[in-house]
């Protein structure tokens, strides 16, 4: 694989499908199945883990933790589920939207520099083993007649920051269909997978998100929370 890999994601969101090994019942099961089945040593950089929970230190020592972490990897996955939104909360005061922004940010130390993370949302299934409400599709015929099947992401049901560097694309190709925006290419720079499709090819879709940050100059990258 050779990528260092964060993992931005809702620790205790019970919203998801349960994983049958694992019975937590959360979203921090699907990262303890990456970690036992994807990665290898020290390749998956986690926002927590079981003998750290982070909530317990102040911020400015959680920050300083995470930032050595992000600054370790060159990937971000975010695990997209249900509840990762708390909308009592201000997006500002939440640690995700900090994990993606930080990710996003060309940042230097003595000596050294470290270029932005590519990043990738992958999204989880809810408790019906559905996707819908991030990722619905909608069907329409093409000029030969043939079916063609178009994905609709729902990028109002997660943080501003990911959803603004989603169809972001300096010169998108779209085209108009039933009156709808189709966009077509890599039009995002962070490009969204299901779960299910994301572990039965994790490398390609991590040498995919890495080619969109070789060449991220051709979006609109949207860095502040």
């Amino acid at each position: 694989m050779g990528y260092k890999v964060f993992v931005s994601y809702k620790y205790k969101d019970s919203g998801v499908k349960h994983l049958s090994d694992y019975d937590k019942g959360t979203a921090r099961d699907y990262v303890d199945y990456l970690q036992d089945n994807k990665f290898s040593g020290d390749d998956l950089n986690k926002a927590e883990n079981d003998e750290e929970d982070l909530s317990s230190f102040k911020d400015d020592t959680v920050r300083t933790k995470l930032k050595a972490k992000i600054w370790d990897s060159s990937i971000t996955l975010v695990l997209i589920s249900p509840n990762m939104v708390n909308i009592l909360k201000n997006q500002n005061d939440q640690w995700i939207p900090w994990e993606v922004s930080y990710s996003l940010r060309t940042s230097t130390r003595t000596n050294s520099r470290s270029l932005p993370n590519a990043v990738l949302a992958v999204v989880l299934p809810d408790m019906n083993d559905s996707y819908d409400y991030f990722i619905t599709k909608w069907a329409y015929q093409d000029d030969d007649g043939q079916e063609r099947s178009v994905r609709t992401i729902h990028t109002g049901n997660t943080f501003e920051i990911i959803a603004h560097n989603m169809f972001n694309q300096k010169n998108p190709v779209t085209k108009n269909i039933q009156g709808n925006t189709v966009y077509f290419g890599e039009s995002s720079y962070i490009a969204t997978v299901k779960w299910n499709d994301f572990i039965s090819d994790v490398d390609s879709y991590l040498e995919n998100s890495i080619s969109r940050r070789d060449h991220i100059s051709d979006y609109k990258i949207k860095v502040n929370i």
